[in-house]
Formats: structure tokens, C-alpha cells, sequence
């Protein structure tokens, strides 16, 4: 699984406890025993964004219904970043089957997205570490 990957995991644990069905961004390619760095997307935006694109000041990353493998408007959440172990993964995906491979993002949608976290004010040093180093892609 690299960067870009859209998933869709019916059984995502949220920050509150709570178990649900969502569709998942990954930001990063891990090396070695790294997490997947994951972010939470939604068809139903709290804030009224109708543009495309970056808005950090919210948080949110919006792509257009039809764009990049997405069928509704889809509003990327950029915080939190959910930090998931390769064993989580692996797990969910391949033993549990609850997680879901869907689709791939334009490389230029990622690298978009990416920067719209980077100038946002929510993700940590280690976060950004994992999102931008040099053997990235």
C-alpha cells in the first residue's frame, strides 16, 4: 500500500471509541516497522466549502464529486491523522477483511493534500518527518 491509497475499512475505530465504516486517505509509503498515516474523509462537510482544493484554515482538503476515484463531493479531514501499525493494517485487510483497497489518487491530488497539511497547524513534527522525507515519493 502506498500513498494516495483510498480505503475503505467498516470497521474504524474513532478517537471517541466508537466503531464505523469510513473511507480512509493514506498520506505515506512506510519504511520498515513506520505507520501508515491515514486521514478520515466525509460527504457531509460541517463547514459550507464549496471549493476545491486546500483549506487549511478548516482543516479540510475538497474534491469535486467525480474527481479522483470519488462519486460525491468529498471533504478530506486533515485532522486528526490517524496513525495505524503495518500489523493493523495487515490485519484488517488481509485476515479480518473488514479493510478494503478502493481506489489510488492522482499523484497530484496527494502531493496537494500533503502541502494543505503542512500549512495547516494540527500535525506534529514526527507527522511531518513521516509525510516528507526524502525517499518519498
Amino acid at each position: 500500500m502506498t500513498r494516495g491509497t483510498v480505503l475503505f475499512h467498516e470497521r474504524f475505530k474513532f478517537p471517541d471509541s466508537e466503531y464505523g465504516k469510513k473511507l480512509l486517505v493514506v498520506l505515506n509509503t512506510p519504511a520498515n516497522d513506520e505507520p501508515y498515516l491515514v486521514c478520515r474523509t466525509t460527504s457531509h462537510c460541517k463547514y459550507c466549502i464549496t471549493k476545491e482544493g486546500c483549506h487549511s484554515d478548516k482543516g479540510i482538503y475538497h474534491i469535486k464529486a467525480n474527481r479522483d476515484g470519488f462519486p460525491d463531493d468529498t471533504w478530506i479531514q486533515l485532522s486528526p491523522i490517524t496513525s495505524l501499525t503495518k500489523g493493523e493494517i495487515e490485519k484488517s485487510h488481509l485476515q479480518d477483511k473488514i479493510c478494503h483497497i478502493k481506489h489510488q489518487l492522482n499523484e497530484n491530488t496527494i502531493r496537494a493534500i500533503l502541502n494543505c497539511i503542512w500549512k495547516g497547524d494540527d500535525v506534529s513534527q514526527y507527522q511531518l518527518d513521516l509525510l516528507f522525507k526524502k525517499n518519498s515519493k
